[in-house]
């Protein structure tokens, strides 16, 4: 049920910056309690690069009304906790110079019932209502257990592609509204799958919003998209022991760059496929390229002799999600594999288990 928590916005928060003049934003709204839960505040936090800052705490009234007034200078992403309990959050994509009205309906959660004055959040508003199934099964499965959770997974698996669908049809309809440039980086676990996806909202607001950070960083990462037939990125990176290795220097093997963590539980238990695969693979031209996300050196070296990753070529930066070889790939979650032909060029992305061996029955003609 991995892919069940990807619409987890406050791994994705962002702000977008935009050269406006710095102006008061009104928020404002009713909320309307239809079961037990009864919420006093709401706590405003602001995204702040990659940090979340308290600004202030709205209090909700007897009937439900609530209203803030923001300063700003560009477009802000903030995340809204409801209190007392912090574990119902919503989110709130607002402009300078605007006066916005959010409704909220609340009965096990908040649900965004009603936007005025905000064609991002209109936006926002109907991309939640189309993930609200994936939502619902997540609540599901957590507090599922045994053949609850199995029959939980099978309902994910045959309603998952139908929702991304339609999510990708509506980020399509609103490809020159600037949040779709937010939304849309809920496909970056499947970047290859979207790339059109990406490329039109990048084709579609770039023009428009030229120094926007976050426009700007999504033009950068479609203009160096590493896709399947690409040549692979260089890695350069220095293995346990100091020496400076190169993927280019294993040009005319087959190559599984492998990136992964010794504190990564799913990385650690796809490992014995893998050294099985190199062992049987190994005298016919296959080689292991490990990219490790540890930060710490000592663990890193002790999963290496413990899960007998016996193959020479491991390199890390030790800076753990912030590591270059990551970024370069556009990898967001471990583990993560690039297959790599003898021309240097990409074959397949994110094989693993089966399928791996398959593809490597296929290109050694086993």
């Amino acid at each position: 049920m991995k892919r069940v928590q990807k619409y987890c916005f406050l791994c994705l928060i962002m702000v977008f910056a935009l050269s406006l003049v710095n102006a008061q934003t009104t928020i404002s709204g009713i909320i309307k309690f239809k079961g037990a839960h009864v919420y006093n505040n709401m706590i405003v936090n602001e995204v702040q690069g990659n940090k979340i800052v308290p600004i202030d705490t709205i209090k909700i009234d007897a009937k439900g009304r609530y209203e803030i007034k923001l300063e700003m200078e560009q477009p802000m992403l903030y995340v809204v906790k409801f209190m007392p309990s912090q574990n119902e959050t919503t989110y709130w994509f607002v402009e300078p110079k605007k006066n916005v009205k959010l409704d909220y309906e609340i009965d096990e959660y908040p649900v965004l019932s009603g936007v005025k004055g905000s064609k991002n959040m209109e936006v926002y508003k109907t991309f939640v209502e189309i993930n609200r199934p994936i939502e619902l099964l997540n609540r599901k499965y957590y507090s599922a257990s045994g053949e609850d959770k199995k029959k939980i997974e099978e309902e994910f698996r045959y309603i998952y592609p139908q929702i991304q669908t339609s999510i990708k049809n509506h980020i399509l309809e609103n490809k020159n509204v600037l949040i779709s440039a937010f939304l849309v980086t809920c496909f970056d676990q499947e970047f290859a799958d979207y790339f059109p996806v990406y490329e039109a909202v990048r084709d579609n607001l770039i023009a428009k919003y030229p120094n926007n950070l976050f426009v700007k960083n999504l033009d950068e990462r479609v203009k160096k998209a590493v896709l399947v037939g690409s040549m692979a990125p260089e890695i350069i990176m220095n293995s346990p022991n100091g020496e400076e290795l190169k993927l280019s220097d294993l040009r005319g093997k087959v190559v599984l760059v492998d990136f992964w963590a010794s504190w990564c539980g799913p990385c650690r238990r796809e490992n014995p496929n893998v050294v099985r695969l190199y062992e049987k693979y190994k005298d016919k031209g296959f080689e292991i390229f490990s990219v490790s996300l540890d930060k710490d050196k000592n663990a890193w070296v002790k999963a290496i002799d413990d899960d007998n990753l016996k193959w020479k070529w491991h390199v890390s930066d030790l800076k753990y999600w912030s590591s270059a070889a990551a970024k370069l790939y556009g990898i967001s979650s471990i583990p993560s594999t690039v297959l790599v032909g003898k021309d240097g060029k990409i074959i397949a992305k994110n094989l693993r288990g089966y399928e791996l061996e398959k593809k490597l029955q296929e290109i050694f003609n086993d």
